[in-house]
């Protein structure tokens, strides 16, 4: 943990709460960590292994993830692919390709530089290295003074310092303590289906091979969409052991799917049968065992409001920032880019180049301008991804994945051959 002399015009000693340890905050804890600047860093998760699991794809915003992470961690990120033996870059894969779910005719596609698909719970599990989390701590309540902030949980402790930044997701307690009753999220008229299966060997060999590298994506014209990927290879010679993730979004055609309460997983091989899908999505459904576990999700987002900072004692990230949907992939990219912004703002101050509230007033008009049109924008690529016959006219057909405001690399982000 970083030292307690981050002196500034205004602040006797820098200290940084981090609520949430998910990747987004443990980059946050490391990038503080290596400027020498103090934080602790609270999950309400009972460990690391406590979590959904799912992946998901990281593409402009790794040179961020890699400056903030110590060297070692950043060149174990291939470890953290759900397949750490491929290299969508060399094969020149590194892409989105969006199929046509009855035909599986590759109907659009453009480039995502260096991307790769990442297994959520390897790297928390990777970016919690070396880091002092305090787990099982549920945030209540947040308590401000002239000189600091003080997070109170649910256990009775409470822990005091000089700013307070929620990384705890799309249901993010820091931002109810922040916003009250506009913290809530919207949630979008859209079903949404979103588990982990195994098959049998061969019918686990069988989806693999035809999985595009990256992430498998296709959208039926019946307004369908599916995204299919294997999530664990942990032993590669025993394919009956690899995790596959099913995430799927509809609109609701039917009162079973409203209600959306029982048999979800049965209704949605129904909707697969009726819609003639092409392989492999048409078995990598089928073939789901009926016990498998699926949740009932709901499609939500928050878009960002601006959110009183307390003269720059509390501030969001990530998630709790700006909730978006998945359809163009921009979650966890915006998270890292502000866990990155965050950092160097916390570095302004440490230096005396900025006082706590000039640079968090910075940061945080960065944050809310940018994720208030990434919201949006993601938002609107849901209402198309459900539209064949527009798709070609939606934003991540006019835009691809590129964020909506440029960010300067960061000086030593050398991108790991990793």
């Amino acid at each position: 943990m970083g030292n307690m002399n981050g002196h500034t015009s205004n602040e006797a000693q820098l200290k940084v709460l981090i609520i949430g340890a998910g990747p987004a905050g443990c980059a946050i804890a490391h990038g503080l960590k290596k400027n020498d600047i103090s934080f602790s860093i609270f999950d309400r998760a009972k460990s690391v292994e406590a979590t959904r699991h799912w992946a998901f794809t990281v593409g402009w915003s790794r040179p961020f993830l890699c400056d903030l992470l110590p060297e070692e961690l950043a060149n174990r990120l291939t470890e953290c692919q759900v397949d750490p033996a491929i290299d969508c870059q060399s094969i020149g894969k590194d892409e989105i390709v969006i199929y046509d779910g009855v035909t599986k005719k590759d109907e659009f596609k453009f480039p995502v530089p260096g991307g790769k698909e990442i297994n959520m719970r390897k790297i928390r599990t990777m970016c919690a290295e070396n880091l002092d989390i305090q787990y099982n701590k549920k945030l209540l309540d947040i308590e401000y003074h002239d000189h600091g902030v003080t997070a109170h949980f649910d256990d009775g402790t409470s822990e005091t310092g000089s700013i307070l930044i929620g990384v705890d997701g799309a249901s993010s307690q820091v931002r109810r303590c922040l916003l009250g009753r506009a913290a809530q999220a919207e949630v979008l008229p859209f079903v949404l289906m979103n588990f982990n299966t195994k098959y049998t060997a061969e019918q686990a060999l069988f989806i693999k091979e035809r999985l595009h590298p990256l992430v498998d994506i296709a959208i039926n014209p019946s307004g369908h969409y599916i995204r299919l990927n294997v999530l664990d290879m942990d032993d590669r010679e025993r394919p009956e052991t690899w995790s596959f993730q099913i995430l799927s979004t509809w609109a609701p055609k039917c009162v079973e799917d409203y209600d959306n309460e029982t048999d979800r997983l049965k209704r949605l091989k129904e909707h697969f049968r009726r819609d003639n899908w092409a392989e492999p999505y048409r078995s990598a459904v089928e073939w789901a065992p009926d016990d498998t576990e699926v949740l009932r999700d709901q499609l939500k987002i928050w878009k960002t409001v601006p959110w009183e900072n307390h003269g720059g004692r509390a501030t969001l990230a990530g998630d709790a920032a700006h909730a978006m949907t998945f359809h163009r992939g921009q979650g966890a990219n915006n998270a890292f880019g502000d866990a990155y912004g965050f950092v160097l703002a916390m570095k302004k101050v440490k230096s005396g180049e900025k006082t706590l509230k000039e640079a968090v007033d910075e940061y945080d008009s960065n944050v809310q301008e940018r994720g208030a049109k990434e919201v949006q924008i993601s938002k609107s690529q849901t209402f198309f991804t459900h539209d064949w016959a527009a798709f070609k006219d939606s934003p991540v057909m006019t835009m691809g994945t590129k964020p909506v405001a440029a960010f300067e690399l960061p000086e030593s982000a050398k991108v790991p051959k990793a």
